[in-house]
């Protein structure tokens, strides 16, 4: 059973297929290989600001009703940031066995209380409701320890055709977007539990 999920935590599709997934790995015992990727680069970690428009509101409309199914609580934060330190610190994480309290951690951070996840201290935070060694963490951040899995975590990407994020591999089978957890259960089925 190999399930491949590549994400980053500014992503909105990202959270709710990331919570649909870890619900259905839970039921059926699956074991996810995450793999975290910037999809923004560009941006620093002080954040850029967007600006709400008809598009974005409707955005945030068509998100709600996709997470309602679930139970979801999610809201566009209003700003975009870079995700590098939030996705060492994710990989720092999975060294401590930590990773699902961070990586859940992360977006209830930016989707839900709105924070900028692009700045240490967030980060250093997040780690510390994680259960993680803070001063750990910071030397891992600061030493850039992490930086190599991030930049295999692209280089997968890219030779896996990862043309945006939340991409699943079932196997071989590949999934772009968010699905509900029925058709994710089907795809399952279908091509990993046969």
């Amino acid at each position: 059973m190999n399930i491949t999920f590549y994400y980053d935590y500014i992503c909105p599709f990202c959270y709710i297929g990331s919570k649909r997934i870890q619900g259905i790995s839970d039921e059926l015992g699956l074991v996810i290989n995450w793999k975290g990727i910037e999809i923004h680069p560009e941006y620093g970690p002080e954040g850029k600001k967007r600006k709400m428009t008809q598009r974005t509101e409707h955005l945030s409309q068509t998100l709600q009703e996709i997470a309602g199914e679930d139970g979801t609580d999610i809201s566009l934060p209003g700003f975009v940031t870079n995700t590098r330190l939030c996705l060492e610190a994710s990989e720092f994480a999975k060294t401590k066995d930590r990773f699902i309290q961070f990586h859940n951690e992360a977006y209830n951070r930016y989707f839900n209380k709105r924070e900028n996840i692009g700045l240490l201290e967030t980060v250093l935070d997040i780690g510390k409701s994680s259960g993680l060694d803070v001063s750990d963490l910071e030397q891992a951040l600061t030493s850039r320890s992490m930086k190599r899995f991030i930049e295999e975590n692209k280089k997968s990407a890219d030779e896996n055709i990862v043309m945006g994020v939340p991409t699943i591999y079932f196997n071989d089978f590949r999934v772009h977007g968010t699905q509900s957890t029925d058709v994710y259960k089907a795809i399952i089925k279908k091509h990993i539990m046969n």
